[in-house]
């Protein structure tokens, strides 16, 4: 249960597994501003796990680059096409192109309105 990790407002906290997450409470930042949450960690440490309890309390818009990446594959976008032909040769999306994907997720209107957890990104190092 995420809820027994929240103190204070905008505090960093460690979620069980190594990770540490800004966390604000009622999922409403002291501006009025949606949260925007990124997550990190190893494989296998938990983000998916803590991302959902987080997602879940505060409303926010959960987005994974895997998911992105494959959603604009299924789209049939322009970026899609480009992420496609280095999947399928087991190469990583370059950052550039991904950050483009999230940084047109992220302008769309429910992570305006409700904020948004990024899930492992990015899956370089940057």
């Amino acid at each position: 249960d995420v809820s027994r990790h929240t103190h204070t407002p905008f505090s960093l906290h460690q979620m069980g597994c190594g990770t540490s997450v800004p966390v604000c409470e009622g999922g409403v930042s002291t501006t009025g501003a949606p949260p925007r949450i990124i997550i990190a960690g190893a494989p296998a440490s938990g983000k998916g796990t803590q991302g959902e309890l987080i997602v879940a309390k505060y409303n926010g818009v959960h987005i994974s680059t895997g998911d992105l990446l494959r959603a604009e594959v299924k789209a049939g976008t322009e970026r899609g096409q480009q992420a496609k032909t280095f999947m399928e040769s087991g190469g990583l999306v370059p950052d550039e192109l991904l950050i483009d994907m999230v940084k047109a997720r992220l302008q769309e209107k429910d992570c305006q309105e409700r904020g948004w957890l990024l899930d492992s990104f990015s899956r370089t190092n940057a």
